[in-house]
């Protein structure tokens, strides 16, 4: 006869499983459902740890130069080969996912919080608020998105550090200097993150907005105003986790874009100024120049810059079928 321990040990038909395996049973369905979107979300994972232990992972310092070892092919000793100073790729390509992730995530991120604000009080107050709020966006998408953010990033200014003074603004907040670590190399990315950020959040509040107009009509919504609802409470409780699945599919399918969008800026010469690394201007200096003979120099930003971007652009249309009801269920 089973002990009383051992009948308390078996689990009982239908009990809920424990919320490790439900998250692995979740990871599982999307990797067997959606290969390319498991594929972009690894791409993410990987870019996300190599920017931060950058560090630890380059082989010699990415400003070092090695005269008697200028553009040598990729060998044991320079993975990547060297560029026309004798500096170590391979060093120069990892450092530049740093660049890769913080613009990339600080973009969709800082563009998500816009849009909230702009599109949410806009769709939910309605009347002269969205009327003048509309008029507003109108001026600001129908200015070429490539002029609007060269002429950010070349007013504000990329050489230098800033936090909350962004660019050329007073130091204000934490202003560390130099160095490789990831929290360093934020404050170099600030201002492209910062006219990424102002320029996607224009699209993204029309967006925000045409989902939080379809959201107030419903009869939960007229249910909490008769109860007595504030507009702040009605917003918070149940406007903003409705629409939560649209702002996750927006941040996701711009991902890819900030990427390209700071390399194609970087590859111009106004992106975060040398001698720190990115991917753009990597392709710009080094490439463009010398690619000829040594086409690594061309290849490897390049390639980096295609897997990183596609990667995302999958993780994102995986995401929007998942979370999109009208897509839920396609393959």
């Amino acid at each position: 006869m089973a002990t009383r321990e051992e009948v308390l040990a078996i689990p009982l038909e239908g009990a809920p499983s424990p919320l490790w395996w439900q998250l692995l049973a979740a990871i599982g369905t999307f990797i067997r459902r959606k290969p390319l979107g498991a594929f972009g979300a690894l791409i993410l994972i990987l870019t996300v740890v190599v920017a931060v232990f950058a560090p630890w992972i380059v082989r010699f310092p990415y400003d070092e130069p090695h005269f008697a070892d200028s553009l040598t092919d990729p060998n044991s000793t320079y993975w990547f080969g060297t560029d026309h100073l004798g500096r170590d790729f391979f060093s120069r390509v990892v450092l530049g996912t740093q660049v890769t992730v913080l613009v990339g995530l600080g973009t969709v991120i800082l563009a998500a919080v816009i849009s909230l604000v702009i599109g949410g009080v806009s769709g939910y107050l309605g009347g002269w608020v969205d009327m003048v709020a509309q008029r507003v966006v109108d001026v600001w998408v129908a200015l070429p998105a490539i002029f609007l953010l060269l002429t950010f990033v070349a007013v504000l200014g990329t050489g230098g550090t800033g936090f909350l003074g962004i660019g050329r603004g007073p130091d204000v907040g934490l202003q560390p200097r130099d160095g490789d670590w990831i929290w360093y190399t934020f404050f170099r990315s600030t201002v492209v993150i910062f006219s990424l950020g102002i320029i996607f959040a224009g699209y993204g509040s029309r967006v925000i907005r045409g989902a939080v107009l379809s959201i107030r009509e419903n009869v939960y919504i007229e249910a909490a105003r008769a109860l007595g609802a504030t507009d702040t409470r009605i917003m918070l409780r149940y406007v903003l986790p409705n629409i939560l699945p649209v702002v996750i599919i927006l941040a996701t399918l711009n991902l890819g874009i900030a990427v390209l969008a700071e390399a194609t800026i970087s590859f111009l010469g106004f992106g975060i100024q040398a001698p720190f690394p990115t991917w753009g201007r990597m392709l710009a200096d080094e490439g463009r120049h010398y690619g000829v003979g040594h086409e690594y120099l061309m290849l490897i930003p390049g390639l980096a810059i295609f897997v990183a971007v596609y990667g995302f652009n999958m993780l994102g249309d995986a995401l929007r079928d998942i979370l999109d009801p009208r897509l839920r269920g396609s393959r």
